[in-house]
């Protein structure tokens, strides 16, 4: 999984204490608080990986739970054309990540 920059508004007293957590274990800010986001907040929340794939015929796209099926879809559910792969990748969290 790649890390993606996380936007935080913190106090200064927070802001150092992380800081300087993130000192400890040799981290980047980003890296330290993009690591306790996925380690210790996604995984309560996380309810599925999905792929999205985009129908040729009517252009609407569906979003498919990779661990729920066994052979990715091939018809559209809406008009029965055909569904190409967009090679993009989401994670399902529920709830705020905090």
């Amino acid at each position: 999984m790649r890390d993606r920059k996380v936007m935080l508004y913190l106090e200064e007293r927070e802001y150092r204490r992380l800081k300087e957590l993130a000192g400890q274990e040799g981290k980047s800010m980003n890296a330290f608080v993009a690591g306790l986001v996925r380690n210790f907040d996604m995984p309560k929340r996380k309810a599925a990986e999905c792929s999205e794939y985009r129908c040729q015929e009517c252009d609407r796209s569906i979003w498919v739970d990779m661990w729920l099926t066994a052979a990715p879809p091939t018809r559209c559910p809406w008009c029965g054309g055909e569904l190409a792969d967009c090679g993009r990748w989401g994670t399902v969290v529920l709830g705020r990540v905090e």
